[in-house]
């Protein structure tokens, strides 16, 4: 049995859930108590159970139909304001679907943004974040315009690669062990920057070990932010609490990273040529 409902009469059972009062709901809506009665008796006779206990000289309340039935006419409510606010916004802005890294997110892409918004204050920009492999993916699906990441490689997509210097990250707390090797974060999957830091103590007679891990690069921040490991981050990216690490680590120094810009065809003015041409002068000023 198909069922259809009024959003007013979903509005008026939210605000009682809130008020427990027709009283105090009808004053919010400028109405009189009848008509707030009339909609909830409405709702309750489509859906054949009730909603709201109320009586004289006895408390409203929601009974556990009622409160069953909350739960999904908050989501409508907020899916019906979504869906407003998203056609109202695509109407009156263009929109830029960039892709990249939560590294680059948190530090090159926030001050890159700031310029871009200046220059086209018409553009609604859109940020998803994802692993450099899988960015290239969505673009090439049409999921984003523009993709700011580590390089991929040759690919018709790619507008620039230009290389930044890698930086042991530590918090200002963290101290070198005495004796043992040297600890180290990096993410779960090992398809990240540990082949760098690895490589380059190995060479330089040092040993370190992955001694703690993270699925996602906020955790790997949060172990070394804690002070319990270093790790190699692209020169530009490190931004506090952490803190590029004392040179009286003896640290050996790293190999650049190539960091790279995709953009995807487009027929739509300049904005994508705008951003990857911010994004280039941001790595040459590093």
């Amino acid at each position: 049995m198909k069922i259809s409902f009024d959003l007013r009469e979903l509005q008026t059972f939210a605000m009682l859930s809130e008020e427990l009062s027709f009283t105090a709901v009808a004053a919010r809506q400028n109405t009189v108590q009848s008509a707030i009665s009339a909609q909830i008796n409405k709702l309750e006779a489509n859906l054949g159970q009730r909603l709201v206990s109320r009586g004289r000289g006895k408390k409203v309340s929601l009974t556990r139909d009622g409160e069953v039935f909350l739960v999904y006419v908050r989501r409508i409510l907020s899916l019906s304001e979504e869906a407003v606010e998203a056609v109202q916004t695509a109407n009156a802005r263009h929109v830029l679907r960039l892709g990249t890294t939560v590294t680059l997110a948190m530090s090159i892409i926030a001050e890159t943004l700031l310029a871009f918004s200046r220059r086209r204050p018409d553009i609604q920009i859109q940020v998803q974040c994802d692993r450099s492999d899988r960015l290239l993916q969505r673009l090439e699906d049409g999921d984003i315009d523009v993709a700011f990441m580590m390089d991929q490689g040759r690919h018709s997509f790619r507008a620039f690669v230009l290389s930044m210097d890698l930086h042991w990250a530590s918090s200002p707390e963290f101290e070198m062990p005495q004796d043992g090797p040297i600890p180290l974060a990096f993410l779960t999957d090992g398809r990240d920057l540990r082949r760098y830091a690895l490589r380059a103590l190995d060479a330089a007679g040092l040993q370190g070990r992955v001694s703690y891990l993270s699925p996602h690069p906020i955790g790997v921040r949060t172990l070394v932010q804690a002070g319990l490991a270093l790790t190699v981050m692209p020169s530009q990216t490190i931004r506090g609490p952490l803190v590029a690490a004392k040179e009286a680590f003896g640290l050996p120094p790293l190999s650049p990273i190539a960091l790279a810009a995709y953009a995807a065809p487009h027929d739509r003015g300049d904005r994508h040529d705008i951003l990857v041409e911010l994004f280039a002068e941001a790595l040459r000023a590093s």
